[in-house]
């Protein structure tokens, strides 16, 4: 079966038609009180694409793999080289941005020029129309689409190894009267939100689980945890926390530093020296339990109903957050023989110097005496007598917690 899969291009073009006819006004009332002025209406009807990116790879060439926005940004292009059985394919990302400052309506998604196999299939565009109908001035939509050979496409022949398309989104101001006659005043409270009758109106969010993609992991997250220090016996807050990975379910997020020993459950029965946790006095079982039982992490679970916390991270976990950051496809199994190299592992999950690496909660194979870690660049294994370990806890939220995804992420 010939397997190798030539480039196809997608181009998506927005349409943009302006027509913006507003008038000059004046008012004036009464001789006792006076309201005049004047006013000028000036208008721009603008959209683009920002953001393109790959963001999940499976099975086609990295290198010849691409989403480039031309230098107008009214056109995406994107090309999947050799994809390589059925069940491989591509996720790409991509923002429309309305830049000017009139909002913009979906009229129609419409493909154009379609050739090619009909093997491969395009997926996830209808959403522009469904999910996305309308963006404000300043506002924007972001939309993931598939390119894939199907599981149940079969074998694909050489003449039919290629697809290309275009997608035209065609986009219509989206204005109404702007005013129903009654106006009147507003009352807000002293945090500034709007309060009619003594009702505080309260914005509405989105789950994060529908708003997170893999380019979001490694950002700061607003969480907060209330734990005892150990040695004053007073509460501490942790509050320094970055997004780990997501699925359906839950959201995972980690200390993004070590913790301080002061901090490490004494119920956990962990073995410290120093900056270190080490396991130099009991066995592997003993530090692994210590850093898997949920009971002795409840603490910095307390930051959001419904979280769980355990001290370190799973070696699964850590290798699909990176293969989903990355596009890359690292094994995820123990098998692995020596280190795991990750080029932009620190910037993901960077942290301080004090130690050499953070335990993970995985054992190495039955029968040695190593356990997983995490390092600067490095998912390795060490004996668990090491005296150069630390702690990363973490926590998982709930698929219900809600808030805002930008260039932080804000739980609400």
């Amino acid at each position: 079966m010939k397997r190798k899969i030539g480039n196809k291009n997608i181009i998506i073009v927005i349409l943009v038609v302006l027509l913006l006819a507003l008038a000059i006004g004046y008012a004036a009332f009464s001789d006792i009180l006076t309201i005049s002025g004047t006013a000028n209406a000036k208008g721009t009807f603008d959209l683009e694409f920002q953001n393109a990116e790959v963001v999940k790879n499976v099975g086609a060439d990295i290198e010849k793999t691409t989403a480039v926005i031309s230098e107008d940004k009214n056109m995406l292009t994107v090309n999947v080289a050799d994809l390589s059985y059925p069940g491989s394919g591509v996720e790409f990302s991509v923002d429309i941005v309305n830049v000017g400052s009139i909002p913009a309506e979906v009229q129609a998604v419409t493909p154009t020029n379609i050739t090619g196999s009909e093997k491969i299939k395009v997926a996830g565009l209808d959403a522009i129309k469904t999910d996305h109908p309308k963006i404000e001035a300043g506002d924007k939509c972001n939309i993931h689409f598939t390119v894939e050979w199907p599981v149940d496409a079969g074998e694909i022949l050489e003449n039919e190894s290629s697809i290309s398309f275009g997608l035209q989104i065609e986009y219509a101001q989206s204005t109404g009267e702007a005013f129903d006659g009654n106006v009147s005043h507003t009352d807000t409270d002293k945090n500034g939100n709007t309060v009619n009758g003594g009702e505080i109106e309260k914005p509405t969010y989105e789950t994060l689980v529908n708003q997170i993609t893999p380019r979001d992991y490694g950002k700061s997250i607003n969480y907060k945890a209330t734990v005892k220090n150990n040695e004053t016996q007073e509460a501490e807050e942790v509050s320094n926390w970055k997004l780990l990975y997501k699925d359906e379910n839950k959201v995972y997020i980690i200390l993004d530093d070590f913790l301080p020993n002061k901090l490490v459950p004494t119920e956990a029965g962990l073995d410290k020296e120093g900056t270190h946790v080490v396991n130099s006095k009991t066995s592997r079982d003993t530090l692994l339990n210590g850093l898997r039982e949920a009971s002795y992490w409840n603490e910095f679970a307390n930051g959001y109903e419904g979280a769980e916390a355990q001290g370190a991270p799973k070696f699964d976990i850590i290798m699909k957050s990176y293969n989903e950051k990355y596009g890359t496809i690292l094994k995820t199994d123990s098998t692995i023989e020596g280190n795991v190299i990750m080029d932009n592992l620190d910037s993901l999950y960077g942290q301080s110097g004090v130690v050499n690496f953070c335990w993970l909660s995985d054992e190495y194979p039955v029968g040695t005496n190593n356990v997983w870690y995490i390092g600067k660049n490095v998912v390795s294994y060490n004996t668990s007598t090491s005296v150069l370990g630390g702690i990363r806890p973490v926590v998982s939220l709930p698929s219900s917690v809600i808030g805002i995804v930008e260039e932080s992420i804000e739980i609400k």
